[in-house]
């Protein structure tokens, strides 16, 4: 059985404009950039929130693809440039409140259903994904808790954890890590990977996201995930955020650095790598990204370590990639990370703990991990039991919950 018929991918790639004090260029202004580059490129250049979203079309080809991601880059920076401007690629905006992403589309997918089970299939392996992409470790003057913020923070519920759903009990929905989307293009997106500074990185990660998702359109069932499954592909989504590429996630009731998790990915998907035009050895970043347990934000970060002021920051990361291949540079030189601890229960209480104060509403205390509302109820109930916090129900709030 083969989903994609033809197989093609693509990638939407958004990056913000900054303007010469580094603030994001407004969508307003951005039209005529977007006009004239969409029609010198003959490709559907768009807007979308401050940012220049640049669609590089159906492609079959890794080197189809390549050739157009340098084309429609080398372009609009000069073009920007003419106006005293940068393109500022990044998962997040230091300052500003902005999470950009490279959305990939996975086609030629015309079976709904067999999409929907396909969707469930890949909660299991988005956050490995998301680990892989992590480009967001300092956000809208937050930094260096967590590698993705744009993941740990739903990307402002533009990038949501999947739902388990039934074909026949179901509703077009958008927003998902992954999901079907054939309402427009008749495709699978991967929404979770953070936005790219390397452009031959994301490259390569759409090459890799695409063929791994081509092959599990040969095996799809229609096998939901256990609530044990979903559970630990949400508590590994948290990870991934949190640990980039040094996460370790729990994976078939054992733990599995993702670094290695990644690498068996690659090889599953060989031939339809193999099909799209190339193989591992051509996904160079990625190979040294998997070896070194090495992502974007360790880059971002050790820049930022330089830089405490955010805005300050912003100049810098700015102009370093302008070069496009700052981050390969980095990576070829940077020395190996070793994998970080898994998450054991104490952990995962502690967090949901944290996300508590005074007067917090029980809901909010779901967004610690997104964990589905049994799950959640459960914890709750057991830091009461602790005597951590103490629960108050009230006529204008509804259930609160304060730290003891």
């Amino acid at each position: 059985m083969n989903l994609f018929n033809p197989r093609t991918f693509s990638t939407d790639w958004e990056v913000m404009v900054a303007d010469r004090l580094n603030r994001c260029v407004d969508s307003q202004k951005l039209m005529p950039f977007a006009g004239l580059l969409g029609a010198e490129l003959e490709l559907p250049v768009q807007i979308d929130w401050n940012t220049l979203e640049f669609a590089m079309g159906v492609n079959t080809s890794f080197e189809q693809l390549w050739a157009r991601i340098q084309k429609v880059t080398d372009r609009a920076s000069q073009l920007v440039r003419e106006y005293d401007c940068d393109l500022f690629p990044a998962g997040a905006h230091p300052v500003e409140p902005m999470f950009n992403a490279n959305h990939i589309h996975i086609g030629t997918l015309h079976d709904e259903s067999a999409g929907i089970h396909l969707e469930n299939d890949m909660i299991r392996f988005a956050p490995a994904f998301a680990a892989l992409a992590a480009n967001s470790p300092v956000a809208n003057g937050r930094r260096g808790e967590f590698k993705s913020y744009r993941v740990r923070h739903r990307a402002h519920g533009c990038t949501t954890p999947g739902q388990v759903r039934d074909p026949n009990l179901s509703q077009m929905l958008w927003g998902f890590d992954a999901g079907t989307k054939l309402a427009g293009a008749p495709t699978m997106e991967v929404r979770v990977l953070d936005c790219a500074s390397s452009r031959r990185l994301l490259a390569e990660m759409a090459m890799f996201v695409a063929a791994f998702v081509h092959h599990r359109g040969t095996q799809v069932e229609a096998r939901p995930l256990s609530p044990d499954e979903y559970r630990d592909a949400l508590t590994n989504r948290w990870v991934a955020a949190r640990d980039g590429m040094q996460a370790t996630f729990c994976w078939q009731g054992k733990s599995k650095p993702v670094a290695q998790m990644l690498g068996e990915m690659l090889d599953e998907c060989a031939d339809e790598l193999q099909t799209l035009g190339a193989r591992r050895a051509d996904l160079a970043l990625i190979n040294a990204m998997i070896e070194k347990r090495v992502c974007q934000a360790d880059f971002a970060l050790s820049v930022a370590a330089r830089y405490p002021d955010d805005w300050c920051f912003a100049s810098a990361y700015a102009k370093l990639v302008r070069h496009w291949n700052v981050f390969d540079e980095y990576l070829e030189n940077a020395a190996p990370l070793e994998p970080l601890a898994p998450l054991d229960e104490e952990a995962i209480v502690a967090e949901h703990l944290a996300v508590i104060g005074e007067g917090t509403h029980f809901y909010d205390s779901r967004e610690a991990m997104y964990l589905p509302p049994p799950v959640a109820d459960a914890m709750i109930e057991r830091l009461i039991e602790r005597g951590d916090i103490e629960r108050e129900v009230t006529a204008q709030r509804g259930i609160l919950l304060n730290r003891v």
